[in-house]
C-alpha cells in the first residue's frame, strides 16, 4: 500500500507540473500575440513661438587709479552720482536702482611684485544695477551712454560682455503648458497624417517626452543656458518634444 501510495502521489506531481508549464506556453503566447497587436508611431512635436523679454538687469561699473586716497574716494563718489543722475533722466527711479559698495585696492600691499613697481597705488571701484521690467527704458539707455564719457565716467565693458544689459523672460514658466500643449497637437496631426497613409487611425499617447526647451536670441545665440548671453530683448523660444501614440 505505500509503494502505491507513493507511485500515485508521483504520477500526480508530475501532471501538475506538465499543467503548469502548458499553461505557462499558452500565456506566454498570449502575451507575445497581445504586444504584437499594439502598433505604435512615434514623433516630434516642434514649437516655434516669438517672445519679448519682460525683465532687465544692466550693471554699469566703473573705477579710478591714484595716489591720493581721499582725493580718489571724491572721484568716484561725483562719478557714481553721474551715473545715477544719467539713469534718474532716463526715467529709472531709485526702487530700480542697486548702488554696489566701493571696493579698494592698495597695489603696495599686494604679494606680487608687480604692484610694487605700478606708478598707481589705489585703484577703487563701484558701479550702479538696474533691474528693471523697462525693457525699453534700458535697450534705448544703453545707446546714449556717450553721454557719461563726456562728463568723464568710463564705463567698464566687462568681460565677454557681462556689462551688457541682460534680458530675460520672466513669465517662461508660464508659456511652458501653452508651449508643451501646442507641441502635443503638432505632434498628433503629424502622427495622424503618418496612419492615414498606412490605413491606421491614432489612438492614446503611449509615452511622451518633453526633450528640450531652448531660448534664442535675435542674434542666434543659445540663451538656455544659465551664463548665456542675454542681450536681445527679442527672443525665440523653441519647444522640440517626442511623443508615442498608439495606433489602431
Amino acid at each position: 500500500m505505500e509503494r502505491i501510495g507513493a507511485a500515485t502521489i508521483v504520477a500526480a506531481g508530475l501532471l501538475v507540473a506538465a499543467g503548469l508549464a502548458g499553461g505557462g506556453f499558452l500565456v506566454g503566447k498570449g502575451m507575445t500575440g497581445f504586444k504584437s497587436d499594439v502598433r505604435t508611431v512615434t514623433v516630434k512635436g516642434l514649437v516655434e513661438r516669438e517672445v519679448r523679454a519682460d525683465e532687465a538687469t544692466w550693471r554699469l561699473s566703473f573705477r579710478r587709479a591714484g595716489n591720493a586716497l581721499p582725493e580718489l574716494y571724491a572721484a568716484i563718489q561725483a562719478d557714481r552720482a553721474a551715473v545715477v543722475a544719467f539713469l534718474h533722466a532716463r526715467g529709472f527711479t531709485d526702487a530700480e536702482l542697486e548702488i554696489q559698495p566701493t571696493r579698494a585696492a592698495d597695489k603696495l600691499a599686494q604679494d606680487y611684485t608687480e604692484g610694487r613697481e605700478a606708478k598707481l597705488r589705489y585703484v577703487l571701484s563701484t558701479g550702479v544695477v538696474v533691474r528693471t521690467r523697462n525693457v525699453d527704458a534700458v535697450h534705448a539707455a544703453t545707446g546714449a551712454t556717450d553721454a557719461l564719457v563726456k562728463a568723464g565716467v568710463l564705463v567698464d565693458t566687462g568681460e565677454n560682455g557681462i556689462a551688457n544689459p541682460r534680458y530675460a523672460v520672466s513669465r517662461f514658466n508660464a508659456l511652458r503648458p501653452q508651449l508643451l500643449a501646442e507641441a502635443t497637437r503638432n505632434a498628433r496631426a503629424t502622427a495622424t497624417q503618418f496612419a492615414s497613409d498606412s490605413g491606421a487611425v491614432v489612438g492614446r499617447i503611449v509615452s511622451a517626452n518633453q526633450g528640450n526647451i531652448q531660448i534664442f536670441g535675435t542674434d542666434g545665440h543659445d540663451e538656455s543656458a544659465p551664463y548665456a548671453p542675454t542681450s536681445t530683448p527679442e527672443k525665440k523660444i523653441r519647444v522640440v518634444s517626442t511623443f508615442e501614440f498608439a495606433l489602431r
